[in-house]
């Protein structure tokens, strides 16, 4: 079983939107009398002085508003990926949470003193807007509101990455150059972060930003794909023979259509050795299709070393 379809999301259990209306309810209240407390100037609200107060108020929206966006996530999150499904549900995740993002920052930056016209339409919010531009909190908004509407990739589908910012070294000689390829099946994208469970069973974040900017490759689209693989082979081996007995193996098994026939060559030549370059089109996996390939080449540069041995004998 691959590993990275072995989470699956737990049973939804109804959830009844009473209870939580009425927490939801309490907690604004709260915030909304302590706030008007601190500006009423009596008592204890008189001796704090005004940024404090500021300071005091943006707090509490902090906690009011990460209760309450827990609470709604809760609730609107365990009852639409059924109903919905994972693409859409995903969307409406992340519009959520998009939305509570945007509505806690604007109450942080009024409680700050800071007028909320000011905040939507003045200077305000175009100099918030610029500063975060260059800055990678943004740019994971913008990266996941790019996946969500432009969809590259759908939830579950399995996907690869190649992306600059996390390298891999090259392999050694005599292989090719790789791509560093991430490979994992999509499992939620939110704000900052899209999860992807690898193909060894590991849960991965990647920034969206990083994602947006990555070449991606769907695997989920199944068809037939070219697997090109280098090896080495000994002078002793006859080229000539070795890959004309070698395609005729594989076009045995794998070629489907005239278009699609396997292709073996000699790349390349050393004082003790030459390079054969396979090329085979097939829709199975690519490490099942190498260890075929490569059992081939082994069995046929045997049973022709077998042979050369036997003709030095017969001489």
């Amino acid at each position: 079983m691959d590993p990275s379809k072995r989470r699956s999301r737990p049973p939804q259990v109804p959830q009844h939107w009473g209870p939580a209306l009425i927490w939801i309810a309490l907690l604004i209240a709260a915030g909304v009398l302590v706030a008007v407390f601190l500006d009423s100037g009596v008592g204890i609200a008189r001796q704090i002085p005004t940024s404090w107060a500021h300071l005091i108020k943006a707090a509490v929206v902090l906690i009011v508003g990460g209760i309450v966006s827990r609470i709604l996530e809760r609730r609107i999150f365990s009852q639409s990926f059924d109903k919905l499904g994972a693409q859409r549900s995903t969307a409406l995740r992340y519009m959520t949470r998009l939305l509570l993002f945007v509505v806690i920052s604007v109450a942080v930056l009024t409680a700050f003193g800071v007028g909320l016209p000011s905040v939507i339409f003045g200077g305000t919010f175009l100099t918030v807007i610029i500063g975060l531009a260059g800055q990678t909190i943004f740019s994971n908004i913008v990266g996941g509101l790019w996946l969500i509407f432009f969809r590259p990739f759908h939830i579950g589908d399995t996907i690869g990455l190649v992306a600059w910012q996390y390298p891999v070294l090259m392999p050694s000689f005599p292989h090719e150059a790789m791509r560093p390829l991430y490979v994992g099946r999509v499992l939620d994208i939110n704000l900052m972060y899209t999860e992807i469970m690898n193909q060894d069973g590991y849960p991965q974040l990647i920034p969206n930003g990083i994602i947006a900017q990555s070449f991606i490759e769907n695997r989920s689209q199944i068809g037939v794909r070219r697997v090109r693989m280098r090896f080495d082979m000994a002078n002793e081996t006859p080229p000539a023979m070795f890959t004309d007995r070698l395609r005729g193996l594989l076009a045995a098994e794998f070629s489907e259509e005239p278009e699609f026939m396997p292709e073996v060559y000699v790349q390349d030549i050393y004082p003790t050795a030459y390079s054969v370059v396979v090329c085979v089109y097939s829709s199975e996996k690519e490490d099942a299709i190498r260890d075929r390939v490569l059992t081939h080449a082994i069995d046929i540069s045997t049973a022709l070393r077998g042979q050369d041995g036997k003709a030095q004998l017969a001489d």
